[in-house]
């Protein structure tokens, strides 16, 4: 069951694209352009179960929103996600949500998988993939059909398939199938060697005893005897967890059951193929004659049209050269008997390629013939698979595209129709499609690159394709954004406690005063306010007695408010320390380490606390002995 999720960015195209997805994903989708705006609907409206929110924006920014959401009873609990390309390390965003209060962050570039297991992850029971499936049995076409229905879900867990004493465990990350388990013994690394005829059966049972002996893996045991090199294992066992997966092609019985997940064991050996690739593959070994015609007997009378949705169309699925000439004749006018009577030479291999294309979506089919537009008809049939070259341009085309306002990353005119929009973005999404680039062996900063090209002319897409969406995006980059907007008395304590906070954070303490004075003005009862009011109070003039004391009564205020925040003990410690009343400051800096037990600063003072008890006892045992000898004396 979907969920009513807000997102609140000032980017016009990524709010359509955060709606599109997540709509489709089944939940009901919110868009607002300003913080104050979005703020404002959550804090007077109801059921909201999610706010997405972007790092920066005009006005008000989206670690304000934030902040001030967890001031408020309302939304003190309501899950947060930012997004942002501000951070790179796991301690940035650790301290950042500290700061801010989200519960989790969105790095851009981001794809919709990664959108889609952020909020199932958040919203537990948000996803048809997040509930245990009930057994079900395998039938003859089983298989690549549910492989393709968690990659249309983008679903993550294990895929458990069992036929009779046979049992595999598929992990499945992100809709992507990357590893499997199998308890079938002729599918064991060293019986696949021997039949590749790489070891021979007497190296392959040596193997197999130095391995019982040392409790080293069979592979590393092979390394270890010179019989195959680290890349030569490597080869070889992605060959066998594909080889695990694709051998369930042809179970006709049996049961299977997916059970989602987050987590896997560290340290498999991945395989890099889009699930398309492995249906291809997998139909073409595994599938008989009486499957491929049970499976295709219902689409005989159907025209085969490629895709409309470049999400499925443009996929990675290894085509022979008969098979890329079938997909382009899938053009909506021909049946699938009329495609067969074209190739009768070919007739099983045409069965494969239309049996593959039609399971992974790539391939629709219709009752009725397509009509379509000469040019149109022309562009189809001239298309060519992705050239290897493509990958030396990536840095260039993202240099170019990025940057770009929505209608020069497409390449088109800001007087273009919707049909020019559309073969403009099929062009570039066929390029830029994420599963093009499965093992290429690009670095991670080049892959992210490849998705952020595709999201952004994605996002360009949605947005110029609406003749209503087109007509705001035009008009914004006329006129600007739009400026109107009604900040309410908690955004303006907001946005005066986040520049206070600034100014404390590079120690002008006397110019923090008066906006973090404002924030307490208009929200007295919020602890983090009086605490670094305070904090700028007393560090502005310690030395003067009246701010140490104006200081001490707000913090003691702002304890009583919130006794767990670990600032407000750690700056009574340092005020008490001024003061000479070391052992309240002592106490002080031990509630700050039991609020926060990664307070380094409290942890700090009590260590000098101790230290300097310990050479003073150290001195006074000194003076007591050289008493002890005079006296001797």
């Amino acid at each position: 069951m979907g969920h009513k999720i807000m997102v609140i960015d000032d980017d016009q195209g990524l709010r359509s694209f955060l709606q599109k997805a997540l709509t489709e994903a089944g939940h009901l989708v919110e868009t607002v352009d300003r913080g104050a705006i979005g703020l404002q609907k959550l804090l007077t409206e109801d059921d909201y179960a999610l706010v997405l929110i972007d790092i920066n924006m005009p006005e008000i920014s989206g670690p304000a929103v934030c902040s001030a959401l967890r001031k408020q009873e309302k939304t003190r609990d309501l899950p947060v996600v930012m997004m942002t390309a501000m951070f790179h390390s796991p301690e940035q965003i650790a301290q950042a949500k500290a700061d801010y209060g989200a519960d989790e962050f969105l790095l851009k570039p981001f794809t919709i998988p990664d959108l889609c297991a952020l909020v199932d992850q958040l919203l537990p029971g948000s996803a048809a993939s997040d509930t245990e499936r009930p057994l079900q049995p395998i039938e003859a076409h089983s298989i690549p059909l549910l492989l393709h229905e968690l990659y249309n879900e983008k679903a993550t867990g294990l895929l458990h398939l069992q036929r009779g004493e046979a049992k595999k465990i598929i992990y499945i990350k992100d809709g992507y199938p990357i590893f499997a388990r199998s308890n079938v013994l002729s599918e064991c690394l060293g019986r696949m060697l021997v039949k590749e005829g790489a070891i021979t059966q007497v190296d392959c049972d040596a193997s197999v005893e130095r391995s019982k002996e040392s409790g080293r893996l069979q592979g590393t045991v092979l390394i270890e005897m010179g019989l195959l090199t680290p890349q030569d294992l490597h080869d070889a066992l992605v060959r066998q967890v594909t080889e695990k997966l694709l051998t369930t092609f042809a179970w006709p019985d049996g049961t299977s059951q997916f059970v989602p997940g987050k987590d896997f064991k560290k340290h498999v050996t991945m395989i890099q193929l889009s699930p398309a690739s492995l249906i291809m593959q997998g139909v073409s070994r595994f599938w008989s004659v009486q499957q491929l015609e049970k499976f295709l007997n219902r689409y005989r009378k159907d025209y085969l049209k490629q895709a409309a949705d470049p999400h499925y169309r443009f996929q990675e699925i290894d085509l022979s050269k008969r098979g890329e000439a079938i997909f382009r004749q899938c053009l909506g006018t021909m049946t699938l008997e009329q495609l067969l009577e074209r190739h009768p030479l070919a007739r099983r291999e045409v069965q494969q390629v239309v049996a593959a294309l039609l399971i992974s979506e790539m391939v629709e089919n219709s009752t009725s013939p397509e009509k379509i537009d000469a040019e149109e008809l022309q562009g189809r049939k001239t298309e060519q698979p992705i050239d290897e070259k493509l990958r030396r341009k990536i840095l260039d085309d993202y240099q170019r595209i990025i940057p770009a306002d929505y209608f020069e990353a497409l390449g088109v005119s800001r007087q273009s129709g919707t049909s020019e929009v559309r073969r403009a973005y099929y062009r570039l999404a066929k390029e830029y499609h994420p599963d093009r680039f499965l093992g290429s062996g690009l670095s991670r900063e080049m892959s992210n690159k490849i998705n952020e090209i595709f999201q952004h002319i994605s996002q360009a897409y949605s947005v110029l394709s609406d003749p209503q969406g087109c007509s705001g995006y035009l008009d914004e980059l006329v006129n600007g954004p739009k400026k109107t907007i009604n900040i309410n008395q908690v955004i303006e304590a907001e946005t005066a406690y986040q520049e206070g906070r600034t100014l404390l954070k590079v120690r002008r303490y006397s110019a923090a005063i008066k906006p973090l004075k404002r924030s307490i003005e208009l929200s007295p009862e919020e602890p983090e306010y009086l605490t670094h009011y305070a904090w700028a109070l007393f560090k502005a003039a310690p030395e003067v007695k009246d701010n140490q004391n104006k200081a001490m009564e707000v913090l003691l205020a702002s304890r009583e408010l919130n006794p767990s925040l670990d600032l407000t003990h750690l700056y009574l410690g340092h005020v008490y320390q001024l003061q000479g009343l070391e052992r309240q400051a002592e106490k002080a800096f031990e509630l700050a380490v039991q609020a926060n037990p990664n307070c380094t600063e409290a942890l700090r003072e009590l260590r000098l606390i101790n230290l300097r008890r310990e050479q003073s006892t150290q001195q006074q045992k000194g003076l007591f002995k050289k008493f002890l000898h005079k006296d001797e004396e």
